[in-house]
């Protein structure tokens, strides 16, 4: 076995931002999750769209165990964040723009790629985005939601240069 990792160059006010998210994400997903939120709905789809009966059983039975594997895998991602929990007003444009390296162990990109995926259901799912042409340009949300999109091919594309 070998210790390998992924490693993510990021300027320091986008992992003040990606953690913020991440920290939002985990409370969403998290004990106190509101499961009528559409969000939730978005992160454990319908397993059987034809049967109202069925999908409430396969949803009633699998519903915790999803979202509390995203708590977790959230949980693991925001660990790697910790040095980027600082107030974006308390930093100078250099220390904002400054590219720190995180470091991904091979055993925890997973968690990675389905929280920035997560992230990405739940952003859509506020936007009401059901394809990616269709948004308002107008919106600076859809920016977050574009950026999310730009960082997972990133690390998709690390993660299979490691192999």
């Amino acid at each position: 076995m070998t210790d390998r990792s992924v490693h993510l160059s990021i300027a320091r006010l986008e992992g003040v931002q990606l953690s913020r998210l991440v920290v939002d994400f985990g409370e969403l997903v998290g004990v106190a999750r509101d499961t009528s939120d559409p969000a939730i709905g978005r992160l454990t789809p319908n397993a059987y769209p034809e049967d109202a009966e069925a999908s409430l059983a396969f949803a009633d039975s699998t519903r915790d165990d999803i979202l509390d594997r995203r708590a977790a895998d959230a949980a693991t991602v925001r660990s790697a964040l910790d040095g980027f929990d600082v107030a974006v007003e308390a930093l100078t444009e250099e220390q904002a723009l400054a590219h720190r390296e995180v470091i991904i162990p091979d055993a925890d990109i997973d968690a990675w790629l389905r929280t920035l995926t997560a992230l990405r259901l739940v952003i859509a799912s506020r936007l009401e985005i059901t394809d990616d042409d269709q948004y308002d340009p107008e919106d600076p949300r859809y920016d977050v939601y574009a950026w999310l999109g730009y960082r997972l091919e990133g690390l998709i594309q690390a993660a299979d240069d490691r192999d």
